[in-house]
Parts: structure tokens; C-alpha cells; sequence
């Protein structure tokens, strides 16, 4: 398995058992100690994390089997695009992590909520 293919691996499951199982010890398991978050309503590091899979536990959002759209490696970068329900709304998340020693390391992401009226019928997914 190239290296590409095996960072694609750990970003899936790391998300799924974070945010899909919303398991707040994976969060040591696959997260770097140094964890950079770019999301501005995050905390850095892997407490950051683990205070939103608190907090998404704590709003009652199910624990749930995660689908991927879109996974792609480039070097150590690995973009996910996935779909996700919260307080009974779909979503559409757009990850990016960078990936060392097989630990996630750095995330960007972007997200949207789907929309009760459309512009149109295409797919969001």
C-alpha cells in the first residue's frame, strides 16, 4: 500500500470513530499532541476535539456510519468529503488533514447545511 493510500486509510477511520462513533478516546489515538486546527470555532489541539465530540454527544447527535463522497491523497494531504447528520439536518462537510507519523496533524475544513429550499436539483452529494 503506498503511502498515500495508507494516509487516506487513517483519515477515514480516524473520522469515523471521532465523529462518526463520536469516541472522545480515539481523539488520542489519531490526533498529533500538537494538533493545528484551522477552524476558527474549534479550540486547537486534541482538547479542542474532544470538547466538540463532548459537545456533540451532549446535543444528542446520533452516533452514525459516516459516508464518504470524495477521499483523495496528495503527499500528506488528505481531503475528504463526506456526509453528516446533526439536530435532524443533513450536512455536507469538506475536510482537509495533514497527515504525520500516521496522525492527523493540521485540518481545515468547510461545511454546509442543506438547505430546506433549493435553487436547484442537483446533488449535493
Amino acid at each position: 500500500m503506498s503511502q498515500e493510500e495508507k494516509n487516506k486509510q487513517i483519515a477515514v477511520t480516524a473520522y469515523q470513530k471521532i465523529f462518526g462513533d463520536l469516541d472522545v478516546a480515539a481523539v488520542d489515538e489519531y490526533i498529533h499532541k500538537d494538533f493545528i486546527q484551522h477552524n476558527p470555532t474549534i479550540a486547537g489541539g486534541p482538547e479542542g476535539v474532544k470538547t466538540l465530540v463532548r459537545m456533540l454527544n451532549s446535543q444528542g447527535v446520533p452516533k452514525q456510519k459516516l459516508g464518504f463522497k470524495h477521499v483523495v491523497a496528495e503527499g500528506n494531504i488528505v481531503f475528504l468529503h463526506s456526509r453528516y447528520e446533526m439536530a435532524g439536518k443533513e450536512w455536507r462537510f469538506i475536510d482537509i488533514y495533514r497527515i504525520e507519523n500516521d496522525k492527523l496533524v493540521e485540518h481545515w475544513d468547510a461545511m454546509m447545511q442543506m438547505p430546506d429550499v433549493r435553487a436547484n436539483n442537483n446533488s449535493m452529494f
